[in-house]
């Protein structure tokens, strides 16, 4: 995989969402503001996406988040993938961590933006462009990364990745 360094905004709670410049993300980023009340971040029981936002499923993701014994972030573990993503991926990584499932493509970067996401209780807005080889498509898409906490823990055991896919060109004639 090829691709581009990421255009990046991060937001917190107190944000209005207004700098995210896509209405569909806007949208989510308020409905996740709107569930977390007076905490640092909704919990997974204050959100019900099938429920209030089926349009958003095919290309949503929930990552469990795997610390080590003393609670530090390892990785992350697909808890569930859209259907569309699915399709896109070839496969159902459900239960994979993400190394498990992409390897390599687990970046620094990424890596990166999700232990930020989960120390922080912050929520990333990225766009990225790239050439999946194995694929041979070139994407351009978005992303929304917001954190869910336990509904006991207090710390974000889930990360809710949203992704809107702008364009998708097949590179082989």
């Amino acid at each position: 995989m090829v691709d581009l360094e990421e255009r990046a905004l991060w937001l917190s709670l107190g944000d209005s969402g207004e700098a995210i410049e896509d209405l569909d993300l806007e949208y989510l980023f308020g409905y996740w503001s709107r569930a977390a009340g007076p905490g640092p971040a909704p919990k997974r029981s204050d959100i019900d996406p099938p429920l209030d936002l089926p349009d958003f499923l095919p290309t949503t993701i929930l990552f469990d988040v795997v610390r080590d014994a003393a609670g530090v972030f390892q990785t992350l573990r697909y808890r569930l993938i859209g259907t569309l993503l699915v399709e896109y991926a070839g496969r159902d990584p459900t239960g994979l961590t993400v190394e498990q499932a992409f390897g390599a493509e687990f970046k620094q970067r990424d890596r990166e933006i999700y232990g930020r996401v989960i120390a922080e209780h912050a929520c990333y807005r990225g766009q990225r462009v790239s050439l999946v080889d194995r694929r041979q498509l070139f994407e351009s898409y978005s992303r929304l990364v917001l954190p869910l906490l336990g509904d006991r823990s207090g710390t974000v055991d889930i990360v809710w990745c949203w992704i809107k896919f702008d364009r998708m060109i097949d590179i082989l004639p």
